[in-house]
């Protein structure tokens, strides 16, 4: 009988991983998840893309944007929504987290936004864009067009 209770004690003990390597599957399955939605939010983008590209073939989007810390691209090239729009490195979540920081400091012609594709915040420059509305540039080359 002590044998056996000595036998069972000996087998049963491990359960194959410890608590360490635990969390770090854990760690490491959170940072891919992490990585598949970025490449997945990337890849709507793309699409995005593509299709305003198709509609706008011939169209300029004209005028050039004001205001420091402007990059040097023509306009947006995607809609967010309720008149937001963007410039090519730009996600949707980030330009309305833009639009919802300049709404709350409509005067403030550098804020802080975050950005829910690299979980970073960024400083934003805006000021008057020659399209029309308001031009916020800065990040990783971030351009966000708000009415």
């Amino acid at each position: 009988m002590l044998c056996l209770g000595l036998f069972a004690v000996g087998c049963g003990g491990d359960d194959g991983a410890t608590q360490e390597q635990l969390e770090a599957a854990r760690a490491e399955g959170a940072k891919e998840a992490e990585q598949e939605a970025k490449v997945e939010q990337l890849e709507k983008q793309i699409e995005q893309l593509k299709k305003n590209q198709a509609g706008n073939s011939g169209k300029s989007s004209g005028g050039s944007q004001g205001g420091s810390g402007a990059s040097g691209s023509g306009g947006p090239v995607a809609s967010c929504g309720d008149g937001v729009r963007v410039g090519p490195d730009t996600s949707c979540q980030f330009a309305m987290n833009v639009a919802g920081e300049k709404g709350s400091n409509p005067d403030a012609s550098v804020i802080d936004a975050y950005s829910p594709v690299t979980g970073e915040h960024y400083t934003m420059t805006c000021g008057p864009w020659n399209g029309g509305g308001t031009v916020c540039t800065g990040g990783n080359g971030a351009t966000v067009y708000l009415p």
